[in-house]
């Protein structure tokens, strides 16, 4: 029974949270945001407190960010509290690999220039920008974890990098978990995948199992019982962490009928044939139990198959098959063979046919296929959006695009021919940016704002180049007046233009107002007021260029709006104008009109590393602690092709 008093002193513990009380999904969001200013503030202490809040609120959607910017602060922090230009130091001290290998990043910051050595044989590190690349491209097949050391020296100073790769895990597996006996016993082998000493365990008396170091041969008695028997054999490591089971089944006595043929062996020539195979058992019944497609059977009386050998392909293979007999009890097959036909039967000495030089033109329709990746921890698109994380990565949406194209058809000998033209390609396809990000906003020589904002941009690449195919082509006659063709061979493309065009829109709706002193941004308040800003920028940036103009149009609460125009001048333009790739095809042509499909992989790295590893478009006025290092960009694509070729 619960008193008056009781009820009390519930009412007045909850009041005073004796219980915990469990965050909504918005007063994680609070907290989060919180942690974000902390950040930007430099008040790292206070943000890694913050961020572990969010953490303890169970909120997933936050999980991943909260961690990686914990870790950004451990990383970054005593360059940033010292100065860069005071403190020689590495971002992490440990690397930790996993067994099958990777490649990790570690900042090295100093004074002056360092250097760094290291000796050994299964670890590699390189030198990009302010970054050391630690890169494992072996396995460790090893149970046991592998480390080495590499030392970074800046001046007369030295620090010690400790490389870790972890060990394996333990693999104990075999080829086959099955084996079939007859009732006379017989001897198979089954090979064995361990990474560790195993053993064999639960063997009957019936089965002998000789282990070898990578296989195991099982040896079975003959079966005397009038019934089938079968066994579990047991493999397992020292450790007895893995194990794995062999079934093991044979037949027995009571079920073994007579069955052969008169004919084991049968071969027929590439024109196929027929032959007659009689069936000799004592079984009551007989029937077909499986055949290649190219043998037709046909039963005759009670003992004997008529075997029908269709045709060879004219491909130059020879074939082979069994047909297989069974009498409920047992199997047995016949083997068959065919001989091949040359594939020159069906193609004539003077190629396909038509002039020795034709022309032609093509038009296709082209799935752009943007692959794009970096060497470090994220891969971004053209425009810096100020985040320097994962947060960050382009994911290219493909739109479409078209190639027109003409060119020259040569026979070299036969049915061999080279195909050279010129052609155009017009092709589009997408980023979006779509995040909430800490902003800092300069307003005049005594303050700045700074707060979070939410960002929607879109970005919207055009791209048209000219290309010079240059293709190897096989042609397989298929009639008089229709062939496939095999196409491979190189392409090179130059840029006439590559466009991306910018829009989208930022809103703050909570900014503060700071202080800014001897021309240094401060955590000091400068006012209790909260500020609102909204606007909406739209720009366009040529590839080829390393200059690139924008508008913003401002919408504020305080009511300073309009238009301001923005130019950034690039380290370089983003990307090469001449590229070489690698085309394949197959074409099928008929009286001249050709429709197939093209794959056009481009080889060279289409990004210039200057722009890329720089500070890119900075379309906030401000760039990440942290910049992209080893920057790649092809631009592949698939086209379905149609033509004519005036070769008749």
């Amino acid at each position: 029974m619960i008193t008056k008093t009781t009820k009390w002193l519930f009412c007045l513990l909850l009041s005073l949270g004796a219980f915990p009380k469990s965050l909504s999904a918005q007063d994680c969001k609070s907290l989060y945001r919180k942690a974000n200013e902390l950040r930007s503030s430099e008040k790292y202490d206070d943000a890694i407190k913050e961020y572990q809040k969010v953490l303890n609120c169970g909120e997933k959607s936050y999980e991943n960010d909260c961690n990686y910017l914990i870790q950004w602060i451990k990383d970054n922090r005593p360059f940033k509290e010292k100065g860069q230009n005071e403190v020689f130091g590495l971002s992490r001290n440990q690397v930790l690999i996993p067994s099958q290998g990777g490649q990790y990043s570690v900042r090295v910051q100093g004074p002056g220039k360092w250097t760094y050595t290291i000796d050994c044989d299964w670890c590699s590190a390189k030198r990009e920008g302010n970054s050391l690349i630690i890169s494992c491209i072996n396995e460790n097949e090893s149970l046991k974890d592998r480390t080495t050391q590499i030392e970074v020296f800046c001046g007369s100073e030295k620090k010690t990098l400790l490389v870790t790769n972890q060990g394996a895990m333990e693999m104990l597996r075999s080829t086959a978990n099955q084996l079939t006996f007859p009732a006379s016993g017989d001897v198979d082998e089954v090979n064995v995948v361990a990474n560790t000493d195993w053993n064999i365990h639960e063997l009957p008396k019936w089965i002998n199992a000789r282990k070898g170091e990578t296989s195991i041969t099982f040896t079975v008695e003959p079966n005397r019982e009038n019934k089938d028997r079968e066994a579990e054999v047991k493999l397992s490591t020292n450790s007895n962490n893995l194990t794995t089971i062999i079934k093991i089944y044979q037949g027995s006595t009571a079920l073994n009928e007579k069955l052969s043929f008169s004919k084991n062996e049968l071969v027929f020539d590439a024109d196929g044939g027929d032959e007659i195979v009689k069936v000799n058992t004592d079984a009551p019944e007989w029937k077909f139990a499986q055949f290649p497609s190219w043998v037709q059977l046909t039963r005759i009386g009670r003992d004997s198959i008529q075997i029908h050998c269709a045709p060879n392909d004219p491909n130059g293979l020879i074939r082979e098959g069994s047909v297989g007999v069974t009498t409920g009890n047992q199997i047995l097959g016949i083997n068959i063979s065919q001989a091949a036909k040359p594939v020159v039967a069906m193609m004539p000495s003077i190629g396909i046919g038509g002039r020795k030089i034709s022309f032609g033109l093509s038009a296709a329709y082209i799935l752009p296929m943007i692959s794009a990746s970096s060497g470090g921890d994220f891969t971004g698109s053209a425009v810096n959006y100020a985040l320097g994380n994962n947060l960050e990565n382009a994911s290219y949406s493909s739109s479409s695009g078209f190639n027109v194209n003409a060119f020259a058809d040569i026979r070299l000998y036969k049915n061999f021919y080279l195909i050279a033209g010129v052609g155009f390609t017009h092709y589009s396809y997408k980023n979006a940016f779509s995040k909430d990000i800490p902003r800092i906003i300069p307003q005049n020589a005594a303050y700045y704002l700074a707060g979070n904002s939410q960002n929607n941009y879109s970005e919207d690449y055009t791209f048209n180049h000219l290309e010079i195919p240059v293709l190897a082509s096989y042609r397989l006659r298929v009639s008089s007046i229709s062939h496939m063709q095999f196409n491979l061979g190189p392409v090179v493309t130059y840029g006439l233009s590559a466009k991306m065009k910018l829009s989208g829109n930022t809103d703050a709706m909570e900014l503060r107002a700071y202080q800014i002193q001897n021309h240094q941004y401060t955590s000091i308040p400068y006012n209790d007021a909260k500020y609102e800003l909204h606007y909406s920028g739209h720009g366009e940036m040529d590839m080829y260029s390393n200059n690139v103009d924008y508008y913003e149009t401002y919408s504020a609460a305080q009511g300073n709006n309009g238009d301001v125009k923005k130019s950034q001048s690039l380290d370089a333009s983003p990307l090469k104008q001449l590229n070489v790739g690698a085309r394949a095809g197959v074409i099928f042509e008929y009286a001249g009109i050709d429709f197939g499909i093209e794959y056009t992989y481009m080889i060279t790295n289409a990004a210039d590393n200057k722009f890329w590893d720089g500070d890119r478009w900075r379309v906030f006025d401000q760039t990440a602690n942290i910049l992209m290092t080893g920057y790649k960009q092809h631009n592949h694509y698939l086209g379905i092709k149609v033509g004519y070729t005036f070769r008749y």
